[in-house]
């Protein structure tokens, strides 16, 4: 009856499963049950109908599933020790029925009679369990909470990875800007991140987070292209025992993939929506007046953030699919121009700041059934423009702009001997500024110069200009070679063995587009003479840097003394890095071990790095596995360093007296410079346990990981050097170093698990992090002291500088539970993640202290309270008509609208946001 009411085609035509082609194959854990449990469960998790009579399967059992299969192979291989066959009806679903035996002929039997029984070889299946706290797939990727999109606000259940204190700020939510992360207490800028094996991470300037007004420095981010998460389909973090074959980084890699076409026609388009008045915005009452009237982008009372989404995508042939995807993500925040009221002011009072980032994805791939070979085209186009003014000056407004171009091909050939990959890259990414005006003047006010606030302190100014167009640009291209050799026995071990090459020419230019005239040193007019008149000696009359109208305050005309003129001019450095790898896994008895090397050479920092990486792994019993490792990871060499030491050269000042006659221009000498430098690395050593058994129905991982950070890139001032500007340079030196110990305990369930007609999964994860750094990125200021680790007092304690605890990424401890539960029937999923995280501790310089005779600097600790919040998901997308349904997901970011303390200083304290909503409505097909 059931078999008549749910697949009425069945009549008219059916077929084994072993003739219909293979849809896409997924990975599966189904463990060994009745027979009839583990089919309802493969049908339930592969989206199939399924009909069968209970009574014809009663009493039989299955070995369950384990491995990666299409629908019909998977029936076939549960299917495969009974008397029973799966097949398919014309309207796609399947029925499970006694296998017809057909009566051998008379001569067949006999010579069946006669024929010596055989056992089939047997046959090794290489799966993956559902989806961890390191790896995510792409349902997770779709129902994790994360307003923001990007790719590492996904990462949260992860224990090993930290994020930035302001990341959940509630004086800036209208920031889009990818989170940054620090995995075992490396800087943000030192993870390798990959999207479809090619390294999206900032090679230019990753780490300057100077304000936004500086002359020659634009501020940069550690990920050069902000990837939206709905294009990627599964994400890998690797962060310990990390494979030879990845490089260019000392704290982990960060891989993701993404989604090729699945449909044979179809797509989606949504728009999603958040606001400030969608969110609770804590804010101290000390700074609550500033806060809504607030005149810079720190502080932001009010914004809201457009997200619109588009996906078309086609499989015409079974060998080949198109994929596209389009999305804007937009946030306004409307500002004001000035910190004070002024009625008379002739400048617009109010500015709204705009923060845009585009994703546009084209993948291609190419996989014939019948062939060894199968490739992939992807490109990916992410640019980001973000709009900014200066604060108090008129005709400031000026353009960070961000981003860039990916284009790679991808080609895979399998052979008797190994399977080879190639892949052929190009990529094009930007740090640069469009600004309103090429000048820059802070006047005093006076009726002429009247746009500012004449109330505003005792010597009220009105400033104009902004700081001039730069352009900053790296192109790279990268070729990569992979062979992965078939298995092979040595004796009584088996190995696995892999070598790689990697070529990499990158060229990164600087370029000022037009001369931008600073001046400075405001001086007072003669009171007689054609100079208090602005007038120069040849007659002509000075309206650029001079104003005779008398200030209020010393009722004097004015002009600038000081003019430093930032030459139109462009400079290239070029690098050529290669990259070759080793690495072979052997297997005796219960034991493995991985030993690898790496070597790197970049023609920015010189010399050639070794880095070997060794894991050593016992399968003790069946649930218990035991590994330790040994590895060293090198970091990236940036382009800042040697751009740096550049920029200053097309700096240009002249002086002049009340004559008003300019000096001879003086070439600026360097204020930066660049050294020999070594590569800065990381030696890490590792222990960890996995004990998987169906008691714990998943993984239990268990993980202790010291890590030394050796010869990291700092940026200390030193004197007496007659090569520089005013005899002191920056210098970028191997001085900087980091202690990291982490202890980390997650959990997985290895398949979902239903509570009524509900599939749920489960993820924990906890951390105890210890992490210690003389110094917070190459962009700040290294001191001398620190340079010789001088002696402080820390705490009420005489300690060395390097003992300090680090001041960003430094929760002593984190716990996270992440929890999806899906309602097939409902077309409901519900996902939450609960994160606490242990009180931070914030250091505060407070004046010195004498100690032995000698006056140390005095640095106390302010522990603040531990932060918990709770994030939910939901989504709901019904079935609208035939394969169109609907999408509606609901966000809410702590939901519980804890009031967390980030930090403390002698006049007030900053918050995380409390609860904020976001909406994003879809329609699919």
């Amino acid at each position: 009856m059931s078999a008549g009411i749910i697949l009425p085609g069945f009549a008219a035509e059916t077929a084994p499963v072993s003739a219909v082609r293979a849809a896409p194959a997924r990975s599966y854990a189904l463990a060994p049950a009745p027979l009839a449990d583990v089919l309802n469960r493969f049908a339930a998790e592969s989206g199939v109908i399924l009909v069968f009579d209970a009574a014809l399967l009663q009493g039989v059992q299955s070995r369950g599933l384990q491995g990666k299969y299409d629908v019909p192979s998977g029936f076939q291989a549960l299917l495969a020790d009974a008397t029973f066959e799966a097949v398919m009806s014309a309207s796609g679903g399947y029925i499970v029925r006694a296998r017809p035996v057909a009566a051998p002929a008379r001569d067949e039997r006999s010579a069946a009679e006669k024929r010596p029984a055989h056992t089939l070889s047997g046959i090794t299946v290489e799966a993956t369990t559902l989806p961890t706290v390191e790896r995510m797939d792409r349902e997770m990727l779709r129902n994790m909470p994360a307003i923001n999109g990007d790719l590492t606000s996904q990462l949260k259940l992860n224990p090993n990875i930290q994020y930035s204190e302001a990341s959940l700020a509630s004086a800036t939510g209208g920031e889009i800007a990818p989170a940054e992360i620090s995995i075992h207490g490396a800087k943000a800028y030192q993870n390798e991140i990959l999207v479809d094996g090619i390294s999206i991470a900032n090679d230019l300037d990753p780490g300057n987070k100077v304000t936004t007004t500086s002359v020659d420095q634009i501020p940069g981010g550690a990920q050069a292209l902000a990837i939206d998460s709905s294009i990627l389909c599964e994400v890998d973090v690797k962060d310990s025992n990390v494979s030879a074959e990845y490089g260019r980084f000392t704290g982990g890699v960060v891989s993701a993939t993404v989604c090729s076409a699945r449909k044979k026609f179809g797509g989606n388009v949504s728009v999603g929506y958040s606001s400030s008045s969608w969110s609770k915005l804590f804010i101290d009452p000390a700074r609550q007046e500033e806060f809504e009237g607030s005149s810079n982008a720190d502080l932001q009372p009010h914004f809201r953030k457009w997200t619109y989404k588009t996906t078309l995508e086609a499989r015409p042939g079974d060998s080949w699919g198109v994929l596209m995807n389009v999305v804007r993500r937009k946030s306004e925040i409307p500002l004001k121009r000035f910190t004070t009221e002024n009625a008379t002011t002739t400048a617009s009072r109010e500015v709204t700041q705009t923060r845009q980032q585009d994703t546009v994805l084209l993948k291609a791939d190419y996989s014939p059934a019948d062939s060894r070979h199968k490739g992939e085209v992807t490109m990916v186009y992410a640019p980001s423009s973000n709009t900014y003014f200066m604060e108090n000056y008129r005709d400031s407004n000026y353009t960070i702009d961000a981003g860039g171009l990916n284009l790679s091909g991808k080609w895979e050939s399998r052979y008797d001997l190994a399977r080879v990959t190639q892949q052929l890259s190009y990529s094009k990414n930007e740090q640069s500024r469009r600004s309103d005006a090429d000048y820059y003047r802070a006047w005093r006010w006076s009726t002429d110069k009247n746009w500012g606030d004449p109330a505003n302190g005792t010597n009220p100014t009105s400033g104009e200009g902004a700081r001039g167009d730069i352009d900053q640009e790296i192109q790279t291209m990268q070729y990569k070679l992979r062979a992965a050799f078939e298995p092979f026995n040595l004796g009584q071990t088996r190995h696995r063995a892999t070598v790689g090459a990697e070529l990499r020419r990158q060229e990164a230019n600087y370029e000022r587009l037009k001369d931008h005239f600073y001046y400075l040193t405001l001086a007072n007019l003669p009171t007689t003479g054609t100079a208090s008149r602005c007038t120069l000696p040849n007659g002509t009359v000075d309206t650029q840097a001079c104003s005779a109208t008398r200030t209020p305050r010393l009722n004097l005309g004015q002009y600038f003394g000081r003019l430093m003129v930032y030459h139109a001019g462009k400079f290239d450095i070029e690098s050529n890095a290669w990259a070759a790898y080793a690495e072979d896994e052997a297997t005796w008895r219960n034991l493995t071990l991985r030993v690898g090397v790496r070597g790197d050479r970049d023609s920015l920092a010189g010399g050639t790095n070794f880095a070997p990486r060794l894991k050593l792994g016992w399968q003790v019993n069946d649930p218990l596995y035991l590994d330790v490792g040994a590895n060293r990871y090198y970091g990236r060499n940036l382009f800042a360093y040697a751009l740096q030491e550049k920029a200053n050269t097309l700096l240009t000042t002249q002086t002049r007296s009340n004559n008003l006659v300019w000096g001879a221009a003086t070439t600026s000498k360097p204020l930066n410079r660049l050294e020999d430098m070594k590569s800065p690395y990381d030696d890490e050593l590792t222990a960890g346990l996995t004990y998987e058994s169906d008691l714990l129905a998943g993984p239990l991982s268990v993980r202790f990981t010291h890590r030394d950070g050796k010869d990291q890139v700092v940026r200390l001032l030193r004197s007496g050097q007659a090569d520089c500007n005013s005899n002191s340079c920056y210098i970028f030196s191997n001085d900087g170093g980091s202690v990291t110990r982490d202890i980390t305990v997650s959990w997985s369930n290895a398949r979902a698990f239903k509570i009524g007609d509900t599939a749920n999964r489960l993820w924990v994860a906890f951390n105890k992090s210890d992490v210690k750094s003389n110094y917070a990125t190459y962009a700040e200021n290294y001191s001398s002291a620190m340079l010789r680790d001088d002696l402080i007092r820390y705490d009420g304690k005489v300690i060395r500088y390097s003992d300090q605890p680090a001041q960003n990424y430094n929760r002593p401890w984190t716990l996270r539970i992440g929890a999806m539960t899906t309602w097939p029937a409902h077309s409901l999923s519900i996902s939450n993640i609960l994160r606490m995280r242990g009180g931070y501790e914030q250091i505060l310089r407070n004046g010195n202290f004498v100690y032995q005779g000698t006056t140390l600097e005095n640095y106390e600790k302010t522990r603040l309270p531990q932060a918990s919040a709770i994030d939910t998901v939901l989504n709901w997308n019904p079935r609208v008509y035939r394969n169109q349904r609907l999408d509606v997901k609901l966000t809410i970011e702590n939901i519980t609208n804890e009031k967390n303390k980030m930090t403390v200083s002698d006049t007030y304290a900053t918050y995380e946001r409390g609860r904020t909503f976001a909406l994003e409505i879809g329609y699919g097909f």
